[in-house]
């Protein structure tokens, strides 16, 4: 009888053990798949330095204040007109945003622009992935129009909008994906070209 009781005891045990070991097992995957981006700039340069020589073009970065050359660098979100000029987010999406950062081409932002925010709560990046999309697609714009927008988001606590040549926002993309992997998500990937109707 003691016997059966010892048994039943180390059976219960064992149960109890092999739990609390599979229960730790998805946490320590989500902790080692999960990574740290220091910036928005750092997340913009982490996939333009991945880009090959012959694939780059001139780009500058941040706004006036923060300006780069050859990287992305950091916008200040205090002026909101300013910022909706250049990156055509409007007042709502900056809303949802605590830091900012933009590469672009340096001759024409059309070309290629990308933009990476981070979000004061990650509760709200669906809301700026549907605020910007709204906001660039009826962007009226000037020097040519862009091909092509893509939104991203990227481990749970940043957006990356990016529109320009077609070519141009293939390579971003392919490129934000292998430096990324599961930890970024295409949201949005539209046509901004606009193609008008001969009579």
């Amino acid at each position: 009888m003691k016997k059966r009781i010892l048994f039943a005891l180390l059976a219960v045990v064992m149960v109890v053990a092999l739990a609390a070991c599979g229960g730790n097992t998805d946490t320590d995957k989500e902790d080692e798949n999960k990574i740290t981006i220091e910036s928005p700039a750092a997340l913009i340069n982490d996939v333009w330095s991945t880009f090959a020589e012959e694939e780059k073009f001139p780009v500058m970065g941040g706004d006036f204040e923060n300006m780069v050359d050859g990287e992305a660098g950091a916008i200040s979100i205090a002026d909101a007109e300013a910022v909706n000029s250049t990156l055509h987010i409007d007042e709502t999406g900056l809303s949802y945003v605590s830091e900012a950062a933009a590469l672009t081409h340096a001759m024409n932002a059309n070309t290629f622009t990308a933009a990476s925010y981070k979000l004061a709560d990650s509760a709200n990046a669906q809301a700026l992935v549907d605020s910007l999309k709204a906001s660039i697609t009826s962007t009226q714009w000037m020097c040519g129009f862009p091909d092509t927008l893509i939104i991203y988001t990227v481990a749970d606590e940043y957006v990356v909008a990016a529109f320009g040549n077609a070519e141009a926002i293939e390579n971003f993309k392919t490129k934000l994906a292998a430096v990324y992997g599961e930890n970024a998500t295409l949201n949005v990937e539209e046509s901004l070209a606009v193609t008008e109707d001969i009579p």
